[in-house]
């Protein structure tokens, strides 16, 4: 029997991640699950007022300052309707990252937002979720682009 309690979904707070997103609320109101929203922070990026502060020393408050405020707002708005969910900011590579997190949080799938690339563009951008996809123990659920005429909520 498969058991699904625990959600990772990485976000860029990009369209196709918030399709990875809404897709993750809608999985887990179905099988009632926890997700937990991981968003990383490139390092060369972090604010000074964050040097030398490992992730498990950031206050809530602190991780909360990077969230955009829509983004914010639609957890809040999900959490009062019933949904368990927490967020995370973490510095660090972010298919590294993700694998790590989604390993040691005992994480039983990801689903992550997917842009699609292919050919050329795809061998200059590189793709974190393909890395994610490679790497990872836990399966992996990439929600393309496309998908979001597919995310029905009730």
């Amino acid at each position: 029997m498969i058991h699904l309690g625990k959600i990772l979904c990485p976000t860029d707070y990009s369209a196709t991640s918030d399709n990875a997103v809404r897709y993750a609320v809608e999985f887990a109101r179905k099988v009632g699950a926890h997700v937990r929203f991981l968003n990383i922070v490139d390092p060369g990026n972090v604010q000074a007022r964050t040097d030398g502060i490992s992730e498990a020393d950031m206050s809530m408050s602190d991780q909360e300052e990077g969230i955009p405020e829509s983004f914010s707002r639609v957890l809040m708005s999900e959490k009062k309707k019933g949904l368990s969910a927490d967020m995370y900011v973490l510095k660090g590579d972010a298919h590294k990252v993700i694998s790590e997190q989604a390993h040691s949080w005992g994480a039983d799938l990801i689903i992550m937002g997917s842009h699609g690339r292919t050919g050329l563009h795809r061998l200059i951008m590189g793709s974190v979720a393909e890395e994610v996809f490679r790497s990872s123990d836990v399966p992996v659920l990439l929600v393309k682009e496309q998908a979001a005429d597919k995310i029905v909520s009730e």
